[in-house]
């Protein structure tokens, strides 16, 4: 009775994982980036998430995503230099410049380079600005 328990267990986590926006969000990505074939990173997921995990897992791909995207911004900005370790900047002026830059990318369709060059901007007019209160 539980291997037919269990078996059945396994059918429905593979039933969740064949989801279609859980495969190209996160199977398809996570096998690409792993060097893992797609069953490879399936049975990944079945071994390590319950049902409900798996359910949630789409949810996760959206906020790691922006995650991602955020900590390319800050090194691509170089905020973490700017921001916490030489404080030119404030903390949540460096927070507001990444999610501008992360929400032009992901709810505006801005192309990545297009919405770096825009933070860029604005991190240099917070800069100068600085400049104009010392002189």
């Amino acid at each position: 009775m539980e291997k037919v328990y269990y078996k059945s267990i396994l059918r429905q986590k593979y039933n969740i994982v064949k989801n279609r926006y859980i495969m190209e969000e996160v199977i398809v990505p996570i096998a690409k980036v792993l060097g893992l074939s797609l069953e490879e990173v399936v049975e990944l997921f079945v071994r390590e998430y319950d049902g409900a995990d798996l359910y949630e897992s789409h949810a996760f791909a959206e906020q790691a995503r922006m995650a991602c995207l955020g900590r390319k911004v800050d090194i691509d900005l170089g905020l973490c230099w700017i921001c916490d370790f030489y404080r030119l900047i404030s903390k949540k002026e460096g927070d507001l410049i990444r999610k501008k830059v992360v929400e032009d990318v992901l709810l505006n369709n801005v192309p990545y380079k297009e919405a770096l060059k825009r933070g860029r901007e604005l991190l240099l007019k917070l800069l100068k600005s600085r400049e104009q209160e010392v002189v």
